[in-house]
């Protein structure tokens, strides 16, 4: 059994006790956000739990206490610190990418958590899944459509639950602290996403982003070849991470129909940025394309074994330039994978 915890700002099934959600918005709007945690045995999610809300009253005025309340946010957040303190290893945040229902976005996050159980001495990552409201329908056109409108609204959200959590831990004690690392990845259409939440946060915190990832990984990127380029898209992200790592696949099949079917500009999951060698420093480039085919040429960040032995080669703290199975191609700035680690 998998346990991983999920974020959703998706309309759950029900009012009282959900256990799902749908592709649809929270009715109590676009950054309304629940949190929780779900159990997977193989490929079935069996059990979801929704932090309830404890709200405590004022005795005399019958006001809701802000300071004695507990919300389902700092439930679960206090939960992930102190098994990170007691347990250790770090905890991975994922945003999944387009055409994805709520279900199948906790089956990936437990997928993904399964093939990094070998990290930290065995004790492998948490796995945390935002679950935006993607289409998750079979009309391939129209849903791609939707989830783009979708993820441009969903960015908001993420924003608010990154800035929930930044507050989070800049209130904890120092005998809180659990000394663990946290990591984002975001896949596809979540990229995308990312871009919109990244330039809330910029608006929220003007100063300066909270810089509150280790490593961000940004896995077959539907989202501009310019946008690590341009500040209002993903050039600010750096300031988020120590260090931003981009995975791209020239023949991905999902950047071919984003690109030309769809009217967008070449995608940064194809074939990297447009300007390889204008990215700042603590941005790597890994190109994926020789170890990627068939089934897996869009999912490779958890199906395709080379990409996750790469992955967890990153998540043990490697640099770049260290990890095994890399050729450098200086000319485009990028790693290029091989299929023998050797």
């Amino acid at each position: 059994m998998t346990e991983i915890y999920f974020v959703t700002n998706r309309r759950p099934n029900r009012k009282r006790n959900p256990d799902d959600f749908t592709g649809d918005f929270s009715a109590d709007g676009l950054s309304n956000l629940r949190y929780g945690r779900a159990r997977v045995v193989g490929d079935r999610v069996i059990q979801v739990d929704v932090a309830r809300e404890l709200l405590v009253l004022e005795p005399q005025r019958r006001l809701v206490s802000a300071q004695r309340s507990v919300l389902g946010s700092q439930a679960v957040m206090g939960e992930i610190q102190a098994a990170m303190r007691q347990q250790g290893g770090d905890t991975l945040v994922f945003i999944h990418g387009y055409n994805v229902s709520f279900r199948e976005s906790l089956l990936h996050g437990a997928e993904l958590q399964r093939n990094l159980a070998g990290l930290n001495d065995g004790r492998g990552v948490r796995v945390v899944v935002f679950a935006w409201p993607s289409d998750g329908s079979m009309a391939p056109f129209l849903a791609y459509a939707n989830d783009q409108e979708d993820a441009r609204a969903a960015g908001p959200g993420f924003a608010r639950a990154f800035l929930k959590l930044a507050d989070f831990l800049h209130g904890a004690s120092p005998e809180a602290q659990c000394k663990q690392c946290l990591h984002l990845m975001a896949h596809s259409m979540g990229v995308y996403l990312l871009r919109h939440a990244l330039q809330t946060i910029r608006r929220e915190r003007a100063d300066r982003p909270p810089r509150l990832f280790d490593q961000v990984f940004l896995m077959a990127a539907d989202e501009d070849n310019d946008a690590l380029h341009l500040p209002h898209k993903l050039q600010p992200l750096p300031l988020l991470a120590r260090r931003v790592h981009v995975y791209f696949n020239s023949n991905d099949l999902a950047m071919t129909v984003s690109d030309f079917t769809k009217g967008n500009p070449d995608r940064l999951g194809a074939d990297g940025p447009l300007l390889p060698r204008d990215v700042p420093g603590k941005v790597s480039l890994v190109d994926c394309t020789p170890v990627v085919d068939g089934a897996v040429e869009h999912s490779y960040y958890r199906e395709s074994p080379r990409v996750v032995a790469d992955l967890t080669a990153v998540l043990t703290g490697l640099e770049p330039d260290q990890v095994p199975g890399r050729d450098y191609v200086t000319a485009n700035n990028h790693y290029r994978l091989r299929r023998d680690r050797a």
